[in-house]
């Protein structure tokens, strides 16, 4: 997840599919909001990219112990989203795959992704605000994935919602790296 590379990879990823869901609106009604619509829903998106700025901790003995765990989650959950992805890709193959097994997978990894952050012991203050932002991220998720399965056509309402809270994740890998750069080489 913190790898600099994939981050242009999964922002240009979340943009298509914001783009996709309000490319599905009928289009009458896109004609006439169009202008207005877009740079709003342009504004939202953006708006829910933001990072927050790099905060200043001071380095304690337990920073190679959080680091350690932090990175060790962050594996976990690449593991997890893999393993997912690919059940989801196998299981639309064989054909197998209905939008409601799609939701139920896809919000049980949030909620795995809750209770993993929940389990991490962190000794610092760092590692705390970190595992904080990344929470944040998850929740927002799942009031996401909650809000989607409630509505009518299962879609949407605010295509913005699609990256609600990608500003918390991506301050914490931020935050991360920044301070793994920090420690002392050995």
């Amino acid at each position: 997840m913190t790898n600099p590379f994939f981050r242009p990879i999964l922002i240009s990823g979340l943009l298509v599919t914001l783009m996709l869901a309000t490319a599905c609106t009928p289009k009458n009604d896109v004609q006439q909001n169009n202008d207005s619509e877009t740079k709003n829903t342009s504004q939202e998106v953006m708006d829910q990219l933001k990072t927050k700025p790099i905060q200043a901790f001071p380095n304690t003995p337990n920073d190679a112990h959080d680091i350690a765990i932090l990175e060790e989650y962050q594996q976990k959950l690449a593991e997890n989203n893999n393993a997912l992805e690919a059940d989801l890709k196998k299981r639309s193959i064989d054909g197998h795959l209905t939008a409601k097994i799609d939701h139920q997978l896809k919000r049980d990894g949030i909620e795995s992704a809750l209770i993993m952050l929940k389990a991490l012991d962190l000794k610092t203050e760092q590692g705390r605000y970190i595992q904080g932002l990344y929470y944040q991220y998850w929740e927002n998720q799942a009031k996401v994935y909650d809000a989607k399965k409630q509505s009518s056509d299962a879609e949407l309402k605010n295509p913005a919602d699609a990256v609600k809270g990608m500003g918390d994740m991506l301050t914490a890998d931020d935050q991360l790296e920044h301070w793994k750069e920090t420690q002392p080489k050995k």
